[in-house]
């Protein structure tokens, strides 16, 4: 057996797997699981209740209809008498009626209960998920994180409620089943007793091994996803550097792992389950041996051996239930150790005493502000003193690494300084709601990110009430109205998935069209013109002149072109300001764009 074990645990390693795409989560016992749960599921627990009083009533009904079979052997076949029938004949019938009526009411209970706190799970996680600083989400596989909220969801769900559900049923039948056997023939019943420890054995043992498996199987499946998101959303780059047989060497070295989990999975099953049923088989025979010996001492009627015989069938059941509950726990805890992973990201959150940021004029001031990102080993930036007026346009610019992203992030809270202060208007941004500063601040990000919906969709993002008359004048405001209109449906034209259908520089500017029918006091450019040309480069930015004026606005750049729109330019380097008297257009112009002397060769 011991062998066996081995075998199978060995078997969940594959050599394949030397660079996983997804960890494992850090373990949790079912105590933990409970836990951590049971606060999404208190606001439910007046149904729970009432979800006890259906699993009390049903198997009351199950022992009452196996001692009325009782008494139809002993009273009407035995004797061969036929008055007693109709009397029990309406007493099977209204007990019927009644278990089938319990049945169909705690079935819709039961499902209208977990698909309440199913509802309930979901949007708490899609809502956190999608709070979530910016530097979290680029650590995490995109593939992995819809597995674990689709898949891994429902597996607390199970856990919480299907799985805990059927566990207290079960002991609930298996009090009333029991009970009935000691009132038929205790001594019976202590004989039929003897194949518990085997049951609870077996499932012991096999549950250590669901753990490990179900962990593996879940990991997988978040690899798989991770695997196939990655692939199928860079298609156009795997076909274009002939990678088409690597992607799908790594999708089937992920699906050939699930398939081995499973199969281990199941080499085990095929040892563990016959024992239950071998137990199960030699407790019945046992108590049909010792059945004969109280009929021949008259300590059992026929009728009653009968009965015990269907009790204890049906007690055996859910002997079997709590066999398979532990592991069945345990698989589900694996998904569940994913999602409570997921969920304890920690996420910007308002202070208790935060208020909101009303009619902001843009000023801007960072003072001795340095950020470290989690797991890393220096400050992303370093006791920066910045200051910016109201209405000013400010080019930041810088060696990659610099710094500039995460001044970017800060200004929006998607991450805080782990020293110093950042002020808008002279208030702490963490002393005003997350909601009102992001309504102030509005970002162009370096990729240009658009919805699989029509521009005239994709600008009013930014406000979903504006008519299409605003929408017309921020596209061209945007320089952007010409082109929308020589597409085939204007502006119901669909853009296709992140706006692929559209040249670059035509999703820059709807992407800028969108910002200013924002209309927010503070304006930032993440790199607003990467992979642009000169010319269209200037277009995306002229709106600057003439469409921005009175707004803050804060562009991070590596292009000259841009900087031509500023008033000031900061340099960052290695996460501090560069002094004013170092000159910052020296790294971006000075070098020549093409080598002036051959190649060394190497």
């Amino acid at each position: 057996m011991s062998t066996l074990w081995k075998r199978a645990v060995a078997s969940l390693r594959p050599a394949a797997d030397d660079a996983p795409f997804v960890d494992h989560a850090p373990g949790m016992t079912i105590k933990q699981v409970i836990r951590r749960f049971w606060p999404q599921l208190r606001p439910l627990r007046l149904w729970l209740v009432l979800g006890l009083g259906v699993l009390l009533a049903a198997p009351a009904i199950e022992v009452v209809e196996i001692m009325l079979f009782q008494r139809l052997v002993d009273d009407v076949l035995v004797p061969a008498d036929l008055q007693p029938l109709l009397t029990l004949a309406l007493l099977y019938v209204g007990l019927n009626v009644m278990s089938a009526v319990i049945s169909g009411f705690d079935d819709y209970l039961s499902t209208w209960v977990s698909q309440r706190f199913l509802v309930r799970l979901r949007t708490d996680v899609f809502r956190h998920v999608l709070s979530l600083p910016l530097h979290v989400h680029e650590c995490r596989r995109l593939g992995d994180v819809m597995s674990r909220m689709t898949s891994d969801v429902a597996a607390v769900e199970s856990f919480m409620i299907a799985q805990l559900t059927e566990g207290l049923g079960s002991v609930i039948r298996l009090t009333f089943y029991v009970g009935a056997l000691f009132y038929l023939q205790w001594e019976l019943a202590l004989a039929s007793m003897i194949v518990v420890p085997v049951f609870w054995w077996v499932s012991t043992h096999f549950a250590r091994f669901v753990k490990d498996v179900s962990r593996e199987r879940r990991r997988r499946s978040g690899s798989l996803s991770a695997v196939t998101e990655e692939n199928l959303s860079n298609g156009p780059l795997v076909q274009a550097y002939n990678r088409e047989e690597d992607a799908v060497a790594k999708y089937h070295r992920q699906n050939e792992a699930i398939a081995g989990a499973a199969l281990a999975s199941s080499r085990v099953r095929a040892v563990f389950l016959p024992l239950v049923d071998l137990a199960e088989l030699v407790g019945t025979l046992i108590v049909i041996a010792l059945g004969v010996w109280a009929l021949a001492t008259d300590r059992l009627s026929l009728g009653g051996l009968l009965a015990f015989l269907t009790l204890l069938a049906q007690c055996y059941r859910p002997i079997r239930d709590l066999a398979d509950l532990l592991p069945g726990l345990y698989s589900a805890t694996a998904g569940i150790e994913r999602i409570v992973e997921l969920m304890d990201e920690p996420a910007p959150v308002d202070r208790p005493d935060a208020t909101p940021l009303t009619n902001p004029r843009g000023a801007l001031s960072l003072q001795s502000v340095s950020v470290r990102y989690p797991h890393t080993k220096t400050d992303a930036l370093d006791c920066v003193d910045l200051e910016i007026a109201p209405g000013e346009v400010v080019a930041v610019i810088g060696p990659s690494g610099a710094g500039k992203s995460t001044l970017v992030r800060l200004l929006t809270r998607h991450v805080d300084p782990s020293h110093g202060r950042i002020r808008i208007d002279e208030h702490d941004l963490r002393d005003v709601t997350l909601g009102s500063l992001r309504e102030s601040v509005t970002v162009v990000l370096q990729e240009t990110l658009l919805l699989d919906a029509s521009i005239r969709e994709n600008i009013a993002f930014a406000r979903p009430s504006a008519s299409l008359d605003d929408i017309q004048d921020a596209a061209r405001a945007a320089d952007a109205d010409e082109f929308i209109r020589l597409l085939p449906d204007g502006y119901d034209t669909r853009v296709g998935q992140r706006g692929r259908s559209l040249s670059g520089g035509q999703r820059q500017r709807v992407a800028m069209a969108r910002a200013l029918l924002r209309d927010t006091p503070v304006l930032v450019l993440d790199e607003p013109t990467t992979g642009l040309d000169s010319a269209t480069s200037r277009r995306v930015l002229q709106p600057l002149r003439t469409a921005v004026d009175g707004r803050t606005i804060v562009i991070v750049t590596h292009d000259p072109i841009a900087i031509e729109f500023a008033d000031r330019v900061i340099r960052l380097d290695h996460g501090h300001v560069v002094p004013e008297g170092h000159s910052p257009l020296e790294p971006l112009v000075a070098a020549p764009p093409w080598p002036t002397e051959s190649p060394q060769p190497i």
